[in-house]
Order: structure tokens, then sequence, then C-alpha cells
């Protein structure tokens, strides 16, 4: 009986819970072509486990009958929220309006794109898939109109890139915009240290009514990176990706001459080479390209990263590991990277939620000392690997070579010393040290968010940006180099003699901890009014400190540590420390009457460590409205007007960006005296030093045509006052100068942004984009009632009424074809022959900072196969080719190769040239100066994803593959290295470099 009575209460207990719940299967497809989505997650609506769809795209749920809707999503599509039907098909439609697109501008909650009251652009993540370098930033170049981004290096550890967001705002301060990664600020290491791959999107904000709110940090406009996060409800999803590229030198526009010309050069100008060189030439072809034999054409880059992602119905995670190892195209030049990046957030009630997001990296680099330093206290480094590619002799060859007594050429080891040149190669140069840096980062951001009632937000977020980075560089003992051709190289000290090695070492510690506290408060009247209210505090903490040593002496390569050398110097030891504290309230209301009428207003007040007390603290604001002509009932008719929208805003943002303690009168360690240590004073005080301000308006219009064409304009007048600039002082204060609060600076430009999708059909699609920037910088102000500042030993000029980057120096008139001697213009435009840097040079129409810049680009995609292509852009941009100098110089004809061009050289009465006569001294006047304006194929990207039919059969989610070419083409009447530095003058700098890669990335 007792058993029975069990059993029947298990038959009743299962019939209860099966009339309480029921089970629901369905397919999810795309509208577009009816495949099914793999991967689409499916959620009941009012609570209960989601799942996702299978390789077929079906799903199968068990959900309470109180559940009567399920919530579909699949990336890149819409989502939808349907009826609960057994047997249903679900067709999600492709996201194909990016107004609805969710963006981080600020602090609180995001907001859609097209409720923005600022200028913003929204990069997003297909820009940083397979990228070929190791940092994000190479994939937002030409990609924003008005964000100009430069690259000054080729190599793969570089984070040296000029950006600039809407010109220049300021001549000493920093110029580079914020970046703020998850709500946090990081510095530049990030730009190495973060996997692109990890990246959602990156949101440009460029003007006041969106960098407001980040007040005196923003004056250069602020970036913001979203990272990838998971999904609650999403079925774990796994990526991995590998790819294998090489890079090489991209093509210059100089000729180096081969042994004839170098040789007919050499008659020509009465300094004949010997006739030994002349029969080795002639009878054995000795003619190195240089070129060719120092820049690697094949350096190697692999890469292997793997992904996971999902989410509970509490909990979502996005974890990924990556190793990426990339050799340059010189020696001693490469980075090895390991990242790990993880997110995780929880749902721990249904009004608490807490959140972490950690970025670790490690790398481990190479740089060739040489390569960033042109010069030694006697002329060029002819170790750098870009001036002996110039400097080297053609009728030096890469190996070594004697005869036998035929006169015949035996060809042995690799050349270490070049017996014509009379140099080391860099080769035998690096075999002689090692010079290792490593830099462990951190970038970790916890926040909590409670919501205590419908609409209000209450967050804490504690975040810490930081770094270590150790240099361990050694120079091992060295003998005499005794070479198969009698040369005899002693490494800079006696021959027969051991040159004893050093060891340096170094180490720096950065950090930074910001602490973020904000409420924000979301209502809605009447359906009608929006209202969305913050207000915060932040508090931001940060230090660096660092020490150094070096000793020499070391007499052998196994005994090489700081103890082994034989001596160290007081000025041989090094240790610094820097802290700095910034303060900050804020407070920002946002409203919009029934999404036609958007109003915002901002307001911070920043304190700082950095500028003198009474003067720490400032305030910043911006208002800005927005009306969105097209939700006009008068407009409802004309159905190819897809969006119209007018932005009109006005605001203050502040710079802070130079270095600490420059508000006091500091004291310093001065010479020994009497075997004693002694202070003196090292800078004078300013004690009225404080914030440099940018006052910004803009005026913006977007419209979409015909449900294809998109178009932002936008008008922007930017003005810096109080601007932080170094003033020289007069040497009777015992101070050569001294930074201060003086001056202004004008930019004024119009930023434009087009895409087009052209095509947008099941099998095929084909949009294209295309930005520019132009941009008029204008000093409007000095001190003292100056009206220029020259800088002769820079040929620039700081001069009212002209741009910050514009180029001063004597005007270059050519060669006398009577006598082949210099001729150079006066200030008053007549022709003299006597070279006066001081009488006659003048502001040219020329500026290191181009007014344009730009980017266009396109996609092409028929089925599984896409093609995409970015080119990128800047015009009227001018830079000092310093390496002309030397390879365009009869004076160096003997030590150095020459361009093919000094074949034009002046020999006698009425040749028409522009290279003088032999014997004469070459000055910096402007015939060094070149138009560095280029068009360039930043990025190509071919790719192909296996059909689905495939890849479900293998029970995967996805194959694709992909080649990518970056700097495949460069358009540029530069001939130098490397077009695309932004700076004054370049001298043999490691450049750009082009790459090709191929990769595959399955998920499943």
């Amino acid at each position: 009986m007792k058993k029975f009575i069990l059993l029947l209460f298990a038959l009743l207990t299962v019939v209860s819970v099966s009339a309480q719940s029921r089970s629901i299967r369905g397919t999810v497809v795309s509208a577009a072509d009816g495949e099914p989505l793999v991967g689409a997650t499916v959620v009941p609506v009012g609570g209960g486990s989601g799942t996702a769809t299978d390789l077929d795209g079906k799903f199968h749920l068990t959900v309470s009958n109180k559940v009567s809707q399920l919530t579909v999503s699949y990336i890149g599509m819409k989502p939808v929220t349907v009826p609960v039907q057994d047997n249903m098909t679900i067709r999600l439609e492709t996201s194909d309006t990016r107004l609805d697109e969710v963006v981080v501008t600020g602090y609180g909650s995001g907001k859609k794109l097209g409720s923005i009251v600022g200028s913003v652009a929204v990069i997003g993540e297909q820009n940083f898939e397979n990228l070929t370098t190791p940092t994000f930033v190479d994939a937002l170049q030409g990609q924003v109109a008005g964000l100009s981004i430069f690259s000054s290096s080729g190599d793969p550890s570089s984070v040296d890139n000029q950006i600039r967001l809407r010109g220049l705002n300021s001549l000493n301060a920093g110029t580079t915009p914020l970046f703020i990664l998850d709500g946090a600020p990081v510095t530049q290491t990030v730009f190495t240290t973060l996997n692109p791959n990890d990246i959602e999107s990156i949101t440009v904000l460029k003007d006041a009514a969106s960098v407001a709110i980040y007040g005196s940090r923003a004056a250069n406009g602020v970036i913001v990176i979203t990272s990838k996060k998971g999904k609650y409800g999403q079925q774990a999803r796994v990526t991995i990706r590998a790819k294998y590229g090489w890079s090489q030198l991209t093509p210059d526009k100089v000729d180096m001459m081969n042994s004839d010309q170098y040789i007919e050069y050499r008659d020509k100008i009465g300094q004949p080479v010997s006739q030994g060189i002349k029969d080795l030439v002639n009878k054995h072809g000795i003619s190195t390209n240089w070129r060719d034999e120092i820049f690697d054409g094949s350096a190697p880059t692999y890469s292997l990263e793997g992904a996971v992602t999902g989410g509970t119905e509490r909990t979502s995670y996005y974890i990924s590991l990556n190793h990426l190892n990339q050799e340059g195209i010189i020696a001693q030049s490469g980075m090895r990277r390991e990242t790990m990046r993880v997110s995780v957030d929880s749902k721990v009630t249904d009004w608490f939620r807490v959140g972490l997001q950690t970025n670790l990296g490690y790398t481990k680099y190479e740089t060739n000392n040489e390569s960033g330093a042109s010069y030694s206290g006697d002329g060029l480094y002819p170790t750098n690997p870009m001036v002996f590619a110039r400097k080297a002799l053609p009728y030096d060859s890469p190996y070594y070579y004697t005869f036998d007594d035929n006169g015949n050429i035996m060809w042995g080891d690799r050349a270490e010393y070049l017996h014509y040149s009379g140099m080391p190669t860099p080769d035998y140069i690096r075999s002689g040290r090692s010079v290792l840096r490593n830099r462990l980062t951190i970038n970790a951001a916890l926040y909590e968010a409670f919501t205590p009632i419908k609409g209000l937000t209450l967050r804490a977020q504690q975040a810490v940006d930081a770094y270590d980075t150790r240099l361990k560089n050694l120079g091992f003992p060295n003998e005499t180099l005794y070479t198969p051709m009698g040369d005899v190289y002693a490494n800079g000290g006696t021959a027969g003699e051991l040159v004893t090695g050093y060891n340096q070492q170094s180490f720096s510690r950065y950090y930074s901890f910001t602490y973020t506290n904000t409420a924000e408060y979301n209502f809605n009247i009447a359906d009608v009014h929006n209202v969305r209210a913050l207000v915060g505090e932040e508090s931001i903490i940060s230090q660096s400190e660092g020490f150094g040593v070096f000793s020499e002496g070391q007499s052998d390569r196994r005994q090489m540590l700081l103890t082994q050398g034989t001596s160290v110097a007081i000025s041989d030891l090094s240790e610094s420390l820097v802290r700095t504290v910034m303060n900050s309230i804020f407070a920002q209301l946002s409203y919009d009457y029934d999404s036609k009428y958007f109003f915002d207003f901002t307001y911070r007040r920043d304190g700082s460590s950095k500028f003198a007390p009474g003067h720490r603290w400032a305030n910043f604001f911006s208002v800005g409205g927005m009306w969105n002509i097209k939700s006009e009932k008068f407009l409802q008719p004309y159905t190819w007007l897809d969006d119209l929208k007018f932005r009109i805003s006005y605001g203050t943002t502040g710079n802070s960006s130079i270095d600490n303690y420059m508000y006091y009168g500091l004291i310093g360690a001065g010479n020994v005296y009497n075997g004693q240590g002694s202070l003196g004073i090292s800078q004078a005080a300013n004690s009225d030093l404080t914030w440099e301000t940018v006052k910004s308006f803009d005026l913006g219009l977007n419209f979409g045509l015909f449900n294809i064409l998109d178009v932002d304009v936008d008008f922007y007048n930017k003005q810096t006052c109080d601007m932080l600039l170094e003033i020289p002082y007069s040497y009777t204060t015992g101070f050569d100068g001294g930074w201060g609060n003086v001056g202004g600076m004008r930019n004024r430009g119009v930023d434009v942004d087009v895409k087009a999708n052209i095509i947008n059909t099941r099998d095929w699609t084909w949009n294209v984009r295309a930005n520019f920037n132009y941009n008029k910088n204008e000093i409007t102000d000095l001190y003292d009632g100056l009206d220029e500042l020259p800088f002769l030993n820079a040929n620039v000029i700081y001069k009212v009424g002209h741009d910050a980057g514009s180029f001063y120096c004597v005007k270059y008139a050519g060669v006398d074809p009577r006598d082949g001697q210099q001729m150079w213009y006066t200030k008053d435009g007549n022709l003299t022959k006597v070279f006066n840097e001081t009488r006659d040079s003048q502001i040219l129409d020329k500026s290191q900072y181009s007014p344009w810049s730009g980017g266009f680009g396109t996609d092409l995609r028929w089925k599984g196969l896409s093609l995409r292509m970015d080119f990128t852009w800047a015009a009227k941009k001018y830079m000092i080719n310093n390496d002309l100098y030397f390879i365009t110089n009869n004076n160096f004809a003997t030590s150095y190769n020459q361009r093919v061009e000094m074949l034009n050289v002046w020999t006698k009465p009425g040749d028409i040239t522009d290279i003088p006569a032999p014997g004469q001294a070459l000055q910096f006047d402007d015939r060094w100066l070149e138009d560095a304006s280029f068009v360039r194929l930043k990025n190509l990207t071919l790719q192909y994803s296996l059909p689905k039919a495939w890849v479900n059969k293998a029970c995967l989610s996805g194959v694709n593959l992909h080649f990518t070419g970056r700097n495949l083409l460069t358009f540029t009447s530069f001939t130098g290295y490397d077009p695309e530095p932004e700076r004054n003058l370049v001298a043999f700098y490691y450049p750009n470099t082009r790459q090709y890669e191929f990769g595959i990335e399955v998920s499943f």
C-alpha cells in the first residue's frame, strides 16, 4: 500500500510539472536568403535558460507555460521578439541602419548613434580583423574625417604615431587625443599590447558636445575603445585564428649609383677611383645594391590566437589569448607579444551587476640603437642600416674575396667590414651587442552597478593602467677584427688590444588608478519627453618611477654582469620619481522631445597637481542641440529622404599635457665640488601656471538619400587660449626659459564623410566610402608683443597669422650655368651667391602639417568572396629630406655613394643643372624641402568564407580564409625612404613596411 501511494504521488508530480512547462521547437533563418543561422541565441522572455541554434539553424527549448514570447538575436541581424509557437520559423533581417547602433561616448550608459548630439564617428570590429601590424592604430588611418594618423616608424614595436584630431591645438603641450579603454584612460603602451581582434568598436569624439564630459584631458579629442564582451544567454563559441606573412621595404624614389655610374661620376668631378677598382669592376662585375643587402625582403610574421565567448542567463564572458612574433626588416629589430584578455559580467540580482575587464600583455622586443639616431659627434652613424644602405660604395662586395695566383676571384664568408667604404657592417655591430627590452602591461577595470529603482543606476568603477619596462643593453668585449682582405678594425680602440664591454640596465614602472563614481537617471514623461541626468566624481592617481645603471670594463663575454665591470661613474646612475593627482566632478543633462529635438548640457570641474596652487581648478562646459528634421510631418511624404539632421554645439575643454612640476622653482644636483655633492637652482618658478583652454564651435548636417547615400558634413572653429608655451628667458635671469600661459592659436575647417551602399542583393553587395578634412591652422598670438619666433636650426618659425608648421629658410635659386656656383634669393627677390641665413630666410607657403587629409575605400562581396580596400592620403604636406644632403653632395663623393642624379653635376660653362660644381659647401636651404603628399593603399583584404553546407558537415560554424596586404601601393613625389612621418625633418629613419599575410579563421 505504501509503495502504491508513493508511485501515485510521483505520477501526480510528473503530471503537475508537465502541466507547468512545454517544449518548443523552431528554426532561425536569414530573411535575405533563407539560409539557416548557426549559433543564433534564443531566450525566453520572463525567465528560464536560453539556447542556441544548431548547424541547421534549429533549436529545442523547454519553457514555462507562463512564457509567451521568445527573443532571438544573431550578430549582424536585427533582434526580434516573437510569440511562442511550436515548429516556428523565425526570419532575421540584416541590421541595415547605423542609427540604431548603441555606442559609448562617455560616462554612463551608451546612446543610439542617431540620437547623439555631438560629432562622433564609429569604426566597427571588421576594421580590426586581419591586421598585419601589432597595433590597432594602423586600422584607424583614413577612416574618420578629421582624424590624421601618420606612422613615423616601421619598427614592429613602435608606438611613434602622430595623431591629430581636427588640427594642431598647441605648440608645446601634448596634441595627442585622450584614449579611453572600457571607461578608463590608458597610455600609448596599449597600442602594441591590445590585440586588435579583441576590439568591438572604436568611437572618435570630435566636438565639444561629445568630449566636454572629459574636461581638461579632451582638448585634442577623445578616442573611446570598447572591447569585446560576451552576451547573456549566448551559446559558447570558440574562434581560432592563425596567420603567417612577411614584411619588406616600401619602394622609394631614390636610385643610388651602381659601380659603373659611380666611377663615371668620380671622373666627372676630377676625383677618379684607382685603376685597380676599375679593373675589379670591369673584370669581376662587382656592383652591389646595398639596399637589397641591408633590408630583409621577407621578414617573417606569424600569429596564433584563440577566443571563447558566451553566457548564461546571468553571466557572460569573453576570453582570448594571442601570440605574435614579428621580425623587422633591419638588423636588431623585432617583437614578440603575448596577450590575454578576460571580460566577465554578472547579474548578481535583478538590481545588482558586477563586471571585470582585464588585458594582460607581455612584449619582448629589440630596437636598433642607431635606427632613430642619425648623427654622432663627427657626423652620421654609418652603422644605422638606413645610412649604411645609402653610404656603402657599390664596388664593395657583401662577401670577402681574395685572388689566386692566376688572378681568379675566390669568394669567402659574408663580409663584416667593407674594404673600400672603410666601415663595419650592421650585422657585425649587432653580433657585438644584445639590446633587449621587455614590457609587462595590465589594463583592468572592475565595476559595480546598482539599480535601486527603475531608471536610476548607481555605478562605481575602479581601473588601473600599469606597466613595467626593462632594458638590458650589453656591449660585448671585442678583439680587433682582421679581415681576409687586409683590413684592420679596432672597434674604436687600439689595434691588437681588447675593447672591453659594458652592461646597461634600467627599470621603470608606471601606474595610474582611476576611481569613477556616477549616478544616472533616465525617465520619460508622456512618452515624448525623454530625460537623462548624470552626475559623477572621478579621481586619478598616477606615479612613475625608474632607475638605471651603466657599468663598463667587462673583459669576457661569459662574465657580463653589472658587478663584473671595472667602473661605474656617478653620471652612469639614474633615478626618477613622479606623482600626479587629478580630481574631478561632472554632470550632464540630456533631453529630447519625441526623438525630434535633442539638447545636451555638460559641465566638468577639474583640479590637477600639475599646476600652481590657486590655479589648479578649472571649469569646462558644453551645450549642444540637434534637430531631427526627417521626423517632422512635412517631410514624411518624401520617402527618398532617409535621414536629415542638423547639429550645433559650443564648449570648452582643457589641456594639461606637460611635464610634472613645471610651476615649481626646482633645486637640482650640481657638479661635485671639493669631493662633495652640490645643489643649484635648476628651474624658475611660475606661480601662475594653469590650464590651456580650447573653445570649440561645431555646426553639422547629416542626411541620407534613396537608402543608398549617407553624408555627414561638419564645420568647426577651435580657438586655443592661455596656450602652454616654453618661453625663452634672457640669460641674465640665469635660465634659458620656462613654461607660461601665453599665446593663442586657431583651427578652422570642415569634415566631410560620404558612404554609398550601391548594391545590396542576396549574392552581391558593394559599398564605397570617402572622407576628407580641410584644416586651416593659424597662430593668433605669441608673447610679449612678439610677432614671430624663428628656429633657424630647424628651418621653422612661429609667426602670428601663419601656420604653426611653417617652414622658414633661404630659397635656393639653382646653379649659375656660367660658373657652376650656387645661387639664392634674397628677401627682396634678388639673386645672390652669398648665403646669409639670418638676412635672407623667409616664410614659405609650405607646412609640415597637411591641411588636406582623408581616406577612401570600397567593400565588394559576391557570395562568400569579399574584397576590402582602404586608401589614406595627405596633400600639401612638406618635409625636409635630410638624406639628400649626404647623397647629393660632391663634398662626400669619396666616402658616400651618391644618387644617380649626381651624374648631372656641373662640369663646364653652359651646363644647365641643379647640381653645383665640386668644391662648394652646400647650405641648408629649401632645396632639401620636398612635397611629402601621398596616396597609399593602406589595406587590401581578400577573404573567402566556405559555404555553410561544407562547414556544417564538419560540425563547425564558420571557416574563413584571407589574404591581407598593407602599404601595397604608394604614390608620392617624396624621394626619401617614406613620406608618411609628420615632422619637419627626416634623416635616415626606419621606414614603414610593405606586408603580406595569409590567414585562416575557424569557429565552432
